[in-house]
């Protein structure tokens, strides 16, 4: 739900992007949040599991 809530108050503020990027956690993964980026027309991309050199812009913003 945080998820969704981020999204959504972000497309208000920046538009909708025709992708995103994310980690393969469960919040990315549910029905739920493929359903909303559905139907806003959001093509979803998942990084390489257990690779920070394929995430690597996610892993700074982290500061993993």
């Amino acid at each position: 739900r945080n998820v969704i809530a981020h999204w959504r108050l972000a497309f208000a503020v920046l538009g909708v992007p025709s992708s995103i990027k994310t980690v393969n956690g469960p919040a990315y993964t549910s029905e739920r949040t493929r359903q909303f980026l559905q139907l806003w027309g959001v093509n979803h991309k998942f990084g390489i599991p257990h690779s920070p050199t394929g995430q690597a812009i996610i892993e700074r913003a982290h500061g993993t």
